[in-house]
């Protein structure tokens, strides 16, 4: 007992920086008393929906994950959009614990939350041997206020693989053993598990990752291809990892074939500009002076990604720490850790950064699966561990300055850092768990007779939302009641499912059944 009361007094400043995260970030969106979920009445509902259905998947009700049972009779359709495979079992553990849809949902995503902050403070910690500036700079990935642009987009919330994956590929540069190796792929691939957008963004730094790995270690990786053991280990981390990526990336693959060519310019506006990173999302109490500054971009609410004022001001610093390190005598605080990471960070933010249309994201567009990808802006959700990492390399500065008063200074810059991505409560993305309740409840009552794996399809007459609202209203009424729906809502669709996604109307059902040469009995249409 004296041991484990030992280990919680050594370990609070990681537990002070989770709380802190958690009530005044986390439960900032979700109130304390888990009034409201992150997002909308659009995708994050939808996101409900993905986890649920994986949740009937794994407990046996349904023969096929791919094929849900929404814009019926398309096969595959989970296809179209992320599937959260990774995380899925968490929401699933707090559904068999008895959790509604929502309340599950907002559990799952503070749990999220919790993950991410942990394995970023594992990672720091390990980079810069130093718990108070890990907890700095793990609070920034994990709480970012440039991450409240992203609370509409659920799949982007499991981000815990990334610091893992880029900490073995570390491990690796510096022992070259294969098994770290195979971790940083595992991890990448796990990534991709918890939400394809961010396996696909990962890869980018990973890619300048192991590019300055190989030039670095030139020498010694070509004395270990020569040990066929070494060799062989590599290699079976290629193909295990490479086998566990192609199950997943194969329905993906076969929809890709059936959708054609993907057009640059049709994403080219949401590539970040540099503006974007001086972008700031109303709500700030102090910074609510940058959120003109972008406000003329084409879908401007994705281009927030304004960190806060102490990260942004902490990685030019830090980049002008690693420039400058042996005039200022810094080469014991820039280890060759640091050295690769702020070189692999300096490439990500180029490459993935526009002058008015020049950009050389071009590149990436062209490699198999970047093309699926139509918010690049989502690149920040990877970024932001470089802005910890520039928060942290900070605060350890200033703290091996003031040593005699490292407590109180952490104390403050924790302080701080929680006051500058602070938002305003009522300012995030987020919706009323009571209201989605009411419709969804609403909407049931209208299905109850229907029987079990019946078609049903919701064509409101009177319609006050988007139509977006309601075909989502329809797919989790039809999934709560083991129904089959016509209804459907993703990040695409089937060309011919068009009509029915914008109008909902009889003529449009038929038009859709008839391009699938599809003749049902019976359909169940709900006004």
């Amino acid at each position: 007992m004296n041991q484990k009361r030992l280990n919680i007094l050594q370990n609070w400043p990681f537990l002070l920086g989770l709380v802190l995260g958690l009530y005044f970030i986390t439960l900032n969106v979700t109130g304390t008393d888990f009034a409201y979920f992150p997002g909308d009445l659009g995708d994050g509902r939808f996101n409900v929906y993905i986890l649920e259905h994986a949740h009937h998947y794994f407990s046996g009700n349904l023969n096929s994950f791919w094929d849900a049972p929404f814009m019926y009779p398309e096969k595959e359709i989970i296809t179209f959009s992320d599937n959260l495979l990774g995380t899925a079992p968490i929401y699933s553990l707090f559904r068999i614990c008895g959790a509604d849809i929502f309340t599950a949902f907002q559990f799952w995503f503070v749990v999220m939350a919790v993950l991410n902050y942990s394995s970023s403070f594992l990672f720091l910690n390990w980079l810069l041997k130093n718990k108070y500036a890990a907890v700095l700079g793990a609070f920034v990935f994990a709480f970012s206020m440039g991450l409240q642009s992203q609370m509409s987009h659920a799949q982007t919330f499991p981000r815990f693989f990334i610091p893992l994956a880029i900490w073995m590929a570390l491990l690796f540069m510096n022992e070259l053993k294969a098994k770290h190796f195979f971790l940083a792929l595992f991890y990448t691939v796990m990534q991709f598990y918890s939400g394809i957008y961010l396996g696909f963004m990962l890869t980018i730094p990973m890619i300048f990752l192991f590019i300055i790995i190989i030039l670095k270690n030139r020498k010694e990786l070509f004395q270990r291809i020569k040990q066929w053991k070494w060799l062989l280990k590599i290699l079976i981390a290629l193909t295990l990892n490479g086998l566990f990526l192609i199950v997943l990336m194969t329905p993906y693959y076969n929809r890709s074939l059936q959708t054609g060519e993907n057009i640059f310019e049709h994403v080219l506006h949401t590539v970040p500009l540099f503006k974007s990173y001086f972008f700031a999302q109303p709500g700030s109490p102090i910074w609510g002076f940058l959120r003109g500054i972008g406000v003329e971009l084409q879908a401007s609410w994705d281009h927030h990604l304004f960190t806060g004022g102490i990260s942004l001001l902490s990685l030019i610093l830090f980049f002008i720490l690693v420039a400058f390190r042996k005039k200022m005598n810094l080469q014991s605080l820039i280890s060759k850790n640091i050295l690769a990471m702020s070189l692999t960070a300096l490439l990500t933010f180029l490459f993935v950064v526009r002058i008015n249309e020049f950009t050389l994201y071009r590149l990436f567009f062209g490699l198999p699966g970047f093309g699926s990808m139509r918010s690049i802006t989502r690149i920040i959700n990877i970024e932001v561990l470089f802005f910890g990492i520039a928060v942290a390399v900070v605060a350890l500065l200033v703290l091996n300055r003031f040593v005699k008063y490292k407590i109180p200074a952490f104390l403050m810059m924790l302080a701080l850092l929680t006051f500058d991505n602070y938002f305003i409560v009522g300012s995030s993305y987020r919706f009323e768990k009571k209201t989605a309740q009411k419709r969804l409840n609403a909407l049931k009552y209208k299905m109850k007779d229907i029987p079990s794996g019946g078609i049903v399809s919701y064509e409101p007459v009177e319609r006050n939302d988007m139509v977006y609202c309601y075909q989502i209203d329809a797919m989790l009424a039809a999934q709560s009641l083991g129904l089959k729906t016509v209804n459907g809502y993703s990040g695409n669709s089937p060309g011919a499912y068009q009509p029915f996604w914008h109008e909902m109307n009889e003529q449009a059902r038929i038009s859709w059944f008839e391009s699938l040469n599809f003749k049902p009995k019976k359909v169940y249409v709900i006004h």
